[in-house]
């Protein structure tokens, strides 16, 4: 008999002092849908975007134009200790590789760290698609409003449920 290995299933929490966000983009079309999370140490909401752009780019380079924004949206809240979180997995490799990436995206990569220079510390992690319900939740519900919507802790009320249950795991 063989056993299944046992996966968390869930959104982690970060260290203490240390804000994780968590970021996805979708694409359908010549349409671009992105979310991003912030959450503190105990799994609280900080704020976050949600939207959808008239983009026609590749998969990764949606994910990179979230990471993006999510540069954009932290600088503004003077956080010092970050932790990013995605599903693309080569977004995630070429990161936390990019002295030796030579490509245009790696390019971009780096200039687009500069916004985060003021930081203490940053790390991008992989998690999988499964571990932030509340960005999944979002995609569809902003796939309804069709609009770039920002959101502080009053953020809105169909992912409260969700959030709850990932801050009492």
């Amino acid at each position: 008999m063989l056993l299944e290995p046992t996966m968390e299933k869930g959104w982690k929490k970060p260290g203490q002092g240390v804000v994780k966000i968590n970021f996805d983009a979708t694409m359908n079309g010549r349409k671009m849908g992105f979310v991003l999370v912030a959450r503190d140490h105990d799994g609280f909401v900080l704020g976050g975007q949600t939207g959808v752009l008239e983009k026609n780019v590749q998969a990764e380079w949606a994910e990179l134009h979230t990471l993006e924004k999510s540069f954009s949206f932290v600088r503004t809240r003077n956080w010092l200790k970050l932790e990013f979180e995605s599903d693309c997995i080569s977004l995630v490799n070429r990161l936390n590789r990019m002295k030796v990436d030579f490509s245009t995206m790696g390019y971009r990569i780096r200039e687009s760290l500069k916004m985060l220079n003021s930081c203490v510390s940053v790390s991008i992690v992989w998690a999988p698609h499964y571990c932030n319900k509340a960005a999944d939740y979002l995609f569809k519900w902003d796939a309804i409003q069709n609009c770039i919507t920002d959101f502080d802790m009053d953020y809105p009320l169909e992912i409260h449920d969700i959030i709850l249950s990932d801050a009492i795991n």
